[in-house]
């Protein structure tokens, strides 16, 4: 084989990849911003850069599809190679930071330019989140949200936008705006043969109304809020109509936030073996006194809460791009697929998990970043040393 046949390969690490059913230690390499070979005892004079990375974890590129990346846009917004690469997450998603009347800002500046592989909803409020800056709620008027408008963005921008967010919330809609609000959006998705993703949490109205204009591959997201309406019924189990929506192929996002995620609610959730379909973040810059975790955060705290590794990994990886329409070019390390990779430290310690409520789990294990590779590339240099 010849000296440059690989340009990069990282050895003998324990690779976890549950889109192949994949939990094995074996070498992955990497040439020209794909996935070129993933076998045990890959020669290293094969590959122009060897990274030995044994006794670390190695994942696809993880995903996030729950984040608020319009950095300067809305104060509230990260930088997203900031908040992403570094934890190894190569794929985001802007849940809805700007709608169609800002959201060429959003491309421009940010999906465009940056490292990180950037997707977006757009709002059904045409300016998106950036009311929330005058502490208004976006959908109070719903002179704010144009349908037609919404559709030409969608259509106008298939490569990025994913499709329609909506917050079905007490700041957001109130009550007598969450109904009309939801018709509306559901009116752009099917316009646009597009998905829907929904706030939940918060919501003036139960869950089984939201449900109903829900559909196939459509998101529900901050599933495992602690707030009125959430997944649970009066005896601490999971509700009929959340099964069925499941059953139904509606995702099932955890957009932690600290404020939309309860530890009682996922201690249920997880006890109950009704995982969520995708953990992600909602990462934005919180307000004093709340945690926001970012992605690793998020999955530590359901390794605490039992949720099995494989699991946590598959719904930051295939679960996460199924849930977006990538399967098969992200959340895989299959032979061609796009080359993304996370290297991850299982480190042993004590740690602690809280939510808003103040509710605490503890840990003895807590998962860190290694070193992240993008289309093929190690990115940047390692947070933590290599050997």
């Amino acid at each position: 084989m010849m000296a440059d046949a690989y340009d990069l390969l990282l050895k003998g690490g324990e690779v976890i990849d549950p889109s192949q059913d994949l939990h094995q230690h074996c070498d992955v390499a990497f040439r020209d911003g794909r996935v070129a070979a993933i076998e045990p005892g890959i020669a290293a004079s094969a590959s122009d850069e060897v990274i030995d990375v044994s006794g670390y974890l190695v994942t696809p590129g993880l995903m996030d599809i729950h984040g608020h990346f319009f950095h300067r846009g809305w104060p509230g917004a990260v930088d997203p190679d900031t908040a992403c690469l570094p934890s190894g997450v190569t794929t985001g998603v802007d849940a809805g930071s700007t709608g169609w009347g800002n959201y060429q800002a959003l491309k421009t500046y940010i999906l465009d330019p940056s490292d990180t592989r950037i997707y977006a909803f757009v709002h059904l409020a045409a300016t998106g989140l950036t009311s929330l800056t005058a502490r208004i709620g976006e959908l109070q008027n719903l002179a704010f949200a144009q349908i037609d408008q919404a559709i030409q963005c969608i259509d106008e921008n298939r490569g990025d936008v994913l499709g329609i967010k909506v917050r079905i919330d007490h700041r957001a809609t109130g009550e007598a705006n969450a109904l009309p609000a939801l018709e509306m959006a559901r009116e752009v998705a099917d316009a646009t043969r597009s998905k829907m993703m929904v706030h939940v949490s918060g919501t003036p109205i139960p869950l089984v109304r939201i449900f109903d204009f829900m559909q196939l591959g459509d998101i529900a997201t901050h599933i495992l809020n602690g707030h009125a309406h959430n997944i649970l019924d009066g005896n601490g189990r999971i509700r009929q109509e959340v099964r069925e929506a499941r059953e139904r192929g509606i995702i099932l996002d955890v957009g932690h936030a600290g404020v939309h995620f309860d530890l009682n609610v996922g201690h249920a959730a997880v006890s109950q073996s009704f995982w969520p379909n995708t953990l992600s973040t909602d990462i934005h810059n919180p307000p004093p006194g709340r945690v926001v975790y970012d992605l690793l955060g998020v999955m530590s705290t359901f390794l605490a809460l039992e949720m099995p590794l494989d699991a946590v990994i598959a719904s930051v990886t295939a679960n996460a791009a199924a849930a977006i329409d990538q399967s098969g070019d992200l959340g895989t390390l299959r032979v061609g697929s796009i080359g993304d990779a996370a290297v991850l430290d299982l480190r042993e310690g004590e740690y602690t998990f809280v939510d808003a409520a103040q509710n605490q789990v503890q840990a003895g294990q807590q998962l860190t970043s290694v070193l992240t590779v993008k289309d093929g590339k190690r990115w940047r240099q390692p947070v933590a040393p290599v050997r």
